[in-house]
């Protein structure tokens, strides 16, 4: 059975599919090891740099540079892929707050990547999920743009504790 199949007996069944996406970081470990990705293409613009290291925001050694207009298309005709070929209903994008910084990895208060409002044609029930970065970001309730819904990781967290404080 192929995604696509699946993807349509789940949604037969009353399913929906979020798709956990990783657009914070790649394989690339640092400036001096093996070319593992986009470092081989253009390395300032799709990785952050600091001098001649990488940001790291990710806790993985790099972060992905999602704010340069190369990267964010390559974003967007991703996203654009799962929902028109292979019918998924949204997003989990995964370190989200990631997308926030600018090429320096300061904050930036409208971030390209995140204000697109819908970069995939969407059902109404389609919803983008994010919060924080590796780096500490945490912006649960102020993310930008009008179609990203939060998982709060910290009410998440007090759940999962619970039993055990007993």
């Amino acid at each position: 059975m192929s995604f696509r199949d699946m993807v349509k007996a789940l949604h037969r069944a009353g399913i929906e599919v979020i798709l956990d996406v990783v657009f914070n970081h790649t394989a690339e470990g640092d400036a001096h090891g093996p070319v593992q990705c986009f470092r081989g293409l253009d390395n300032p613009t799709y990785y952050l740099l600091e001098g001649d290291r990488y940001a790291d925001f990710t806790g993985t050694g790099n972060t992905l540079n999602g704010n340069h207009p190369v990267v964010r298309r390559m974003i967007v005709d991703s996203l654009r892929y799962w929902v028109e070929e292979m019918h998924v209903d949204g997003f989990r994008f995964d370190l989200a707050s990631i997308l926030a910084r600018d090429s320096s990895g300061a904050v930036m208060a409208n971030p390209p990547v995140l204000g697109i409002s819908s970069p995939t044609p969407r059902s109404p029930d389609q919803d983008d999920r994010g919060g924080l970065d590796a780096a500490g970001l945490y912006q649960v309730g102020s993310f930008v743009g009008d179609s990203w819904r939060e998982w709060n990781d910290r009410f998440r967290d007090d759940l999962r504790d619970f039993p055990r404080r007993g």
